[in-house]
Formats: structure tokens, C-alpha cells, sequence
């Protein structure tokens, strides 16, 4: 614990910038987390070793594996076991859920997955449940929300009269987020610029 406080200290002399100073930390405290993670995970996987051993599985190997969380990239080592006639397993994958050859997060997931499948992903790694309809109606929500907003702007309230320009120049981002198979519905946010020569 001393380590860490001292370590913070540091961060906090060395930056002279209030931003800087608070990023720095944060970025501390994001790869905390993460060595932490990683080492806690190869404790686990440690620990449901014997229990592995007992139903006659062998330790072929070690294999290094990232995940992406909610909190950044955790690395770490797990033990593949082999019985014969059997097919290989990695017990500490899938005591934590995590699927075969993929790396997510909560972010990923609830940006191209199904409802079923956030909902899913948000239950594991945070601290509260959520069904997939409520995931539903919170991506709902948050659409028209967006929209009520873009229509009440107050800056354009202002404007009443047409402005001719030159040239205009529109560049423009966006994000899709669909609805289930069935539910053809979409949510369309765009973030626009434009700017006026």
C-alpha cells in the first residue's frame, strides 16, 4: 500500500497542470487495476488446478490470453488441460464466461451485440443486473433523448433567417446501434460539422 501512495505521490509533484496531473493518475490507477486483475486470475486459475487434477485432467501447457474489460486490457497465463479422450479445456475461461477466441469488453459488446448478449456482459462484469429489455428501452431512451435535444437546441432558436454562403462544407460521424432481427428499428446518432467558406 505504501508503494502505491508513493507512487501517487510522485504522479502529483511531477505535473504542475491540474488535467495532466488528473489523467496521470487515472492512468495509474487503470494499470493497477489491471496487473491486479491478471494476477488475481492466475490465482484463480491456480486454485481450480487440483480440482481439474482430480478428474484426470493433465496440465499440457500455459498459454498467455488477453481480455478486454471494462477497465483495459488484461493479460494473463492459464493452464490448458488434456485427458484422453476428452477434449481440451481451460478451466479459468470458462469459470469467468469468457468465449473461445474472442476479446471484449462491455463496450464492444454492448455496441454490436444483441440485447441478450449486453445484458449478458454487463451482469458479469459490473456491479448490477439488468434484463435485455431493459437495455432495450435504456438504448431507446437514450436515442430520443438525443433526438429531443438536437431539435430543442437553443442556438438555432436564434437564427431565423436564411444565410447564403459561398461554400459549405458538411463532415459528419455516426453511430448505428440495431434492434434484434425481428425489430428492424434503429437508433441513427450523427455528430456533424460544418463549416462555412
Amino acid at each position: 500500500m505504501e508503494l502505491i501512495v508513493t507512487e501517487i505521490v510522485k504522479i502529483i509533484k511531477s505535473e504542475t497542470n491540474i488535467i495532466k496531473r488528473e489523467k496521470a493518475i487515472a492512468f495509474f490507477f487503470l494499470n493497477l487495476i489491471r496487473e491486479l486483475m491478471s494476477l488475481a486470475l492466475e490465482l484463480v486459475d491456480q486454485e481450480l488446478s487440483e480440482s481439474i487434477r482430480n478428474q484426470g485432467y493433465q496440465i499440457e501447457k500455459k498459454n498467455q490470453r488477453s481480455i478486454n474489460m471494462a477497465f483495459g486490457k488484461a493479460t494473463y497465463v492459464r493452464r490448458r488441460y488434456v485427458k484422453a479422450g476428452q477434449e481440451s479445456r481451460y478451466p479459468l475461461d470458462k469459470f469467468m464466461g469468457f468465449d473461445k477466441y474472442k476479446h471484449y469488453s462491455v463496450l464492444e459488446v454492448s455496441s454490436v451485440a444483441a440485447y441478450r448478449n449486453t445484458a449478458l456482459a454487463v451482469n458479469c462484469l459490473s456491479g448490477f443486473n439488468i434484463s435485455h429489455a431493459q437495455i432495450g428501452n435504456l438504448v431507446k431512451t437514450a436515442g430520443q433523448k438525443i433526438k429531443e435535444q438536437q431539435e430543442a437546441d437553443s442556438r438555432y432558436d436564434a437564427q431565423t433567417a436564411k444565410k447564403r454562403v459561398p461554400v459549405l462544407c458538411l463532415e459528419g460521424d455516426g453511430v448505428m446501434i440495431k434492434g434484434t432481427q425481428d425489430d428492424w428499428s434503429f437508433i441513427a446518432i450523427k455528430f456533424v460539422k460544418d463549416y462555412v467558406m
